[in-house]
C-alpha cells in the first residue's frame, strides 16, 4: 500500500532538499554546501524525523540529508522508517562510528549513501553532488576554463566572495572602479557565470576539484 507521502509525488516539480539534523552548526554547514552546488534547490531544515515527515506530506522532497543519530529514531529502526516514509528517494546519511557505517553498508541500498561528518570537505561535496544528481536536482555547472584567470582577476573574485562591492574592491586593490567592472565582466565570461556570486562559487569549486581526492566510492566514508 502506497503511503500518503508517495501519492504527493505525482506531478510535482521536486527541487526540495530536506536536511534533518538536530545539531544547528552541522545543519547549517550541510545547507551551505547544498546551496553552493545547487543554488536553485529549495532547502528545508528539521531537527526530528517526525517534523520532516509531517512536512513531506505537503512538500515532497527529492533528496534527504540526515544524521543517523536523530533523537526520535532508534538505530535498529532507522532504515525501515526511511524506507516507509521516503521510498525511492536518495538519502545521504551522516554517521561517525564504524558500527553504524557497517550496518548501513550491509543493507546495500543504492539510494542510501553513508559518510562520516569528518569526511574531507572536497569528498563531502562530491557525495552531495552525487545525491543531488540522483534526485534530478539542477546542479551548478562547473565549466572547464578555456582561458585561465589572471592574478588580478583572482584577487577580484576572492573579494567578491568575501562580499565586497566594486567600490570597496577598487579601494582595496588600489585600482579604479571602472577597472574592477572590466575585470568582473571578463570573469563572468570566462567562468560562464550568470552573476558575481555564481562566479565566486564556480571558482571555489574548481579549486576544490583541483586538489580533491579521486572519485569516492558511494558507500565508503
Amino acid at each position: 500500500m502506497r503511503s500518503a507521502v508517495v501519492k504527493k509525488l505525482e506531478g510535482l516539480e521536486r527541487q526540495v532538499v530536506f536536511v534533518i539534523d538536530d545539531h544547528p552548526i552541522v545543519s547549517f554547514g550541510l545547507v551551505e554546501m547544498v546551496k553552493d552546488v545547487a543554488p536553485h534547490a529549495r532547502i528545508r531544515q528539521f531537527s526530528t524525523l517526525k517534523e520532516a515527515a509531517r512536512h513531506a506530506v505537503e512538500e515532497f522532497p527529492a533528496l534527504i540529508i540526515t544524521d543517523f543519530h536523530l533523537r526520535d529514531v532508534q538505530a535498529e529502526t532507522f532504515i525501515g522508517l526511511f524506507e516507509t516514509l521516503f521510498p525511492e528517494i536518495p538519502v545521504l546519511i551522516t554517521a561517525n562510528d564504524e558500527k553504524v557505517m557497517g550496518q548501513l553498508k550491509r543493507h546495500q541500498l543504492e539510494r542510501f549513501i553513508a559518510f562520516s561528518k569528518f569526511t574531507p570537505f572536497a569528498k563531502m561535496i562530491d557525495l552531495i553532488r552525487v545525491g543531488l544528481s540522483q534526485a534530478n536536482i539542477e546542479l551548478l555547472q562547473m565549466p572547464t576554463l578555456s582561458k585561465a584567470l589572471t592574478h588580478k582577476q583572482v584577487e577580484v573574485l576572492e573579494l567578491i566572495g568575501a562580499g565586497h562591492s566594486n567600490k570597496e574592491i577598487a579601494v582595496l586593490l588600489k585600482i579604479s572602479v571602472e577597472t574592477v567592472k572590466g575585470h568582473v565582466k571578463d570573469i563572468l565570461e570566462r567562468l560562464k557565470a550568470k552573476n558575481r556570486m555564481e562566479a565566486s562559487i564556480i571558482y571555489r569549486h574548481t579549486q576544490i576539484q583541483k586538489h580533491s581526492m579521486p572519485e569516492p566510492s558511494l558507500h565508503n566514508n
